[in-house]
């Protein structure tokens, strides 16, 4: 029989032993995603959030000024939430108008605003100019975003 010393400490050997292999990534739970491997299962917050993807963005502000990232995404991502990540990290904001049927509209980038020598902020994915609002785009692994400012094309 098991005396009541040894119960104690095997169970607290197990508890930690439980939060090591929890805190180091087993469940991969609120791990920076620059440490996953594209395709791992991602869980957030103790939400199954999908497996990791990646695509390429691209800012085009005109004039040889680009900002191009490799992003992580996962499957809520679009690619609105994606400018909105790129904002966060490289200190720039975006101003945005939403409209309930539509979805949202980019209406400046880095303060550079739409009319401007009738040039308007555009996405792109792959090379074509979907017609949905950036919040409603979701992008696939893979996938080639692009905004740009330019004049319209349509």
């Amino acid at each position: 029989m098991v005396n009541s010393k040894t119960s104690i400490i095997i169970l607290t050997v197990f508890f930690i032993g439980s939060l090591f292999f929890i805190r180091n990534g087993f469940l991969a739970v609120d791990r920076e995603i620059d440490t996953l491997t594209l395709g791992q299962t991602v869980v957030m917050s103790g939400q199954l959030k999908g497996p990791l993807l990646k695509v390429n963005y691209i800012i085009n502000f005109g004039e040889n000024s680009i900002i191009e990232e490799q992003l992580f995404l996962l499957k809520d991502s679009t690619v609105f939430s994606l400018l909105e990540d790129l904002a966060r990290k490289n200190h720039f904001q975006i101003e945005t108008t939403y409209y309930d049927e539509m979805g949202v509209l980019v209406k400046s980038i880095d303060k550079i605003n739409n009319g401007i020598d009738n040039k308007y902020w555009q996405y792109w994915v792959n090379d074509e100019l979907p017609m949905v609002a950036a919040d409603k785009m979701v992008p696939n692994s893979g996938d080639s975003i692009e905004w740009k400012f330019a004049p319209v094309s349509f």
